[in-house]
């Protein structure tokens, strides 16, 4: 389990996927994209990858899953 913050709001949510997979789900089930098969094909290239964390628009999540 992992959580996503969005760094707008500071609204957690969590995820029972990878971190680079959470951050791509909140990004899309916030632009109300609910087809999850087709979130890596969609938003793949909009993921950016820091030293710790995953980024995704304004949600992120820390690589090994820890808590914000």
């Amino acid at each position: 389990m992992c959580t996503v913050m969005n760094l707008c709001t500071t609204e957690k949510q969590y995820y029972t996927c990878t971190p680079k997979e959470a951050v791509i789900a909140a990004y899309a089930q916030s632009k109300m994209d609910w087809n999850t098969w087709d979130y890596a094909e969609r938003y793949n290239r909009l993921v950016e990858e820091g030293k710790h964390t995953f980024l995704c628009g304004n949600f992120s999540a820390f690589k090994d899953g820890r808590d914000f």
